[in-house]
């Protein structure tokens, strides 16, 4: 019951963090494989457009950048913060769903009366962000890569500003780091017109990832990478993976020591039975048979264990999903443990338990040939 169940929760928790990161991440993303920009000039955006089952094209122009904003009250020291600057196409929340995570403002890039800023929960935080201050601006710093700091250090960076207009919760790692920001100010603060450090692709609903992955690179060729949202992601879930299975074999071993049960009652079984033992083999029953007779006993309370500590496992695994029994704390993205059931888990569980159920059974059967020597 205990290994099945958690096993559940870390299902739950691993689709939890993925739905998660899918509201930021996006389905196919291609990068340069040499270098650290895509010049959009000779990009083959038409091909690439033209590929049936995508939906969605953005160009996506990132790099971490100094964030200055004037703390309130007025005269207060500014607050400072390194972040990771994204720019990004007018049509970015419709391709990943980020506008449905927002806490606060709302998902505005631009409009006729300027660009806007859209900043993690926790960039907003350090920064003690004012929504709608629009006499505050956030002051944008980046390396200005063309100046001569010997002749004129204030032109060491190129600065920009921009009003912030929302924030947004994803996940912590991305909050505490990403501001988002129209592509065309990003490319102003960055002096790097026509450029892009990757592109992001959206799929329509009945698009193959897999097939429309393979054409993408295959219109592309080796010069870039195409990555879908598993492989962008691939260390959180090999580690993610990892957990489970680690927490399966530290449980499987302690089912392991448990399992001598199963050993002392056979045993014992076989001992309360000597006499009729001797009686089989006295009416002519062989040696083999009598084994089968009692490794199938220790077989049979495995297997009773087994189907019962599933069947228990489940209903404790529907409690939670549909009542939450077991709440989480901490202010997560959640109130309870989130659990999900795959059939590969129970199989996995089941297989073991028989496994080392049948070796249990097998060990103390040794004692019918003694018993039959005497």
């Amino acid at each position: 019951m205990a290994l099945i169940s958690i096993m559940s929760v870390f299902n739950g928790l691993e689709d939890l963090v993925g739905s998660l990161y899918n509201a930021f991440t996006p389905e196919l993303k291609i990068s340069p494989k040499n270098g650290k920009y895509i010049d959009i000039n000779n990009f083959p955006q038409d091909k690439i457009k033209g590929i049936s089952g995508l939906a969605y094209y953005t160009e996506v122009l990132e790099d971490m950048a100094l964030l200055k904003y004037d703390a309130y009250p007025k005269g207060s020291a500014a607050r400072q913060y390194v972040a990771q600057l994204k720019g990004v196409s007018p049509n970015y929340d419709q391709m990943t769903g980020v506008d449905t995570m927002m806490i606060d403002g709302d998902f505005i890039l631009k409009n006729d009366f300027g660009y806007y800023a859209i900043l993690g929960s926790g960039v907003a935080a350090r920064l003690q962000i004012r929504l709608m201050d629009f006499e505050s601006p956030i002051n944008i710093y980046f390396p200005n890569a063309e100046s001569d700091m010997a002749t004129n250090p204030l032109n060491a960076f190129n600065i920009e500003a921009i009003s912030p207009i929302g924030v947004f919760s994803i996940q912590q790692e991305i909050d505490d780091n990403v501001i988002i920001v129209p592509i065309g100010f990003a490319r102003k603060l960055m002096n790097k017109k026509n450029v892009a450090t990757s592109i992001e692709l959206g799929l329509g609903k009945e698009a193959d990832l897999n097939k429309t992955q393979s054409q993408v690179q295959d219109v592309l060729g080796n010069n870039y990478i195409v990555k879908n949202r598993m492989q962008q992601n691939e260390m959180m879930y090999k580690v993610m993976k990892s957990e489970k299975w680690s927490s399966f074999l530290i449980l499987g071993f302690i089912l392991l020591i448990a399992i001598f049960n199963v050993v002392g009652s056979t045993t014992v079984l076989i001992i309360e039975k000597r006499k009729d033992i001797q009686s089989l083999s006295y009416l002519g029953a062989e040696t083999k048979l009598i084994r089968r007779i009692f490794l199938f006993e220790g077989m049979l309370i495995s297997l009773f264990g087994a189907i019962s500590g599933l069947i228990l496992g489940l209903a404790l695994i529907l409690l939670q999903k549909y009542f939450g029994i077991v709440p989480m704390s901490g202010g997560f993205a959640v109130d309870a443990f989130p659990v999900a059931i795959k059939l590969t888990d129970f199989l996995a569980i089941f297989g073991l338990v028989l496994f080392i159920g049948f070796g249990a059974s097998l060990y103390p059967i040794r004692k019918i040939d003694k018993l039959l020597d005497k």
